[in-house]
C-alpha cells in the first residue's frame, strides 16, 4: 500500500504543469536576486545597470500572483514593434544582455525564477529573442532557449517569446 502512495505521488509530481528547476549546488549563482532590485514588474540588474520586465510580453505582473496571462510568441519584427508602441525606452536585448540574465547553475529553466517567474515551455523549449543578427549567416537572429540555455539562431518572421528591456539614462 506505501508503494502505491509513493508511486502516485510521483506520478501526481511528474505530470504537473510546474516548472521545477534543477540545479547545480557546486556552481556558484551567475545572476542571483541580491544583483537585482526588484520594483514590481521591473527587475534593475545592478551589475548591467539595464531594466528588465519580469514577464514576458503577453503576460502582465500582479503583486500577488506574478505574471499572468499568456505569453505571446512573435517575430522580431512584430517584438520591436510592439517595444517601440509600449514606448519608455523599452526594446528587445542585444544577444549579450538577453545572456546576462542566464543562470548558469540551473536548467529547466536557466533563469532565476525568483526574478523572472513563469518561464514557459512550449514543447520544444522557451526560446526567446534578441536584437542581434548571427554574424555568419545574416538573415538569422540569435536566440536564447531559457529552458536550457542554449544559444541558436532564427530567421526573424518565427514566432519566438520576448522579454523587453531598457537601458536605464
Amino acid at each position: 500500500m506505501k508503494r502505491i502512495i509513493t508511486f502516485l505521488m510521483l506520478a501526481s509530481w511528474l505530470t504537473s504543469s510546474a516548472v521545477w528547476a534543477a540545479c547545480d549546488e557546486n556552481i556558484t549563482e551567475s545572476s542571483p536576486s541580491s544583483r537585482f532590485v526588484l520594483n514590481g514588474g521591473e527587475a534593475y540588474d545592478q551589475q548591467t545597470k539595464l531594466t528588465w520586465n519580469r514577464c514576458s510580453v503577453g503576460t502582465t505582473w500582479t503583486n500577488d500572483t506574478g505574471c499572468i496571462g499568456k505569453v505571446k510568441l512573435l517575430g522580431l519584427d512584430k517584438a520591436k514593434q510592439l517595444a517601440q508602441e509600449l514606448g519608455g525606452g523599452w526594446r528587445v536585448p542585444s544577444i549579450e544582455e538577453l545572456y546576462s540574465i542566464v543562470e548558469q547553475k540551473c536548467f529547466n529553466p536557466t533563469i532565476n525564477s525568483r526574478v523572472f517567474p513563469t518561464v514557459t515551455n512550449f514543447g520544444e523549449g522557451a526560446p526567446y529573442w534578441s536584437d542581434t543578427n548571427v554574424e555568419e549567416i545574416p538573415s538569422l537572429i540569435y536566440f536564447i532557449d531559457f529552458i536550457d540555455g542554449a544559444i541558436d539562431g532564427h530567421s526573424k518572421g518565427f514566432p519566438l517569446a520576448v522579454r523587453l528591456v531598457r537601458s536605464e539614462p
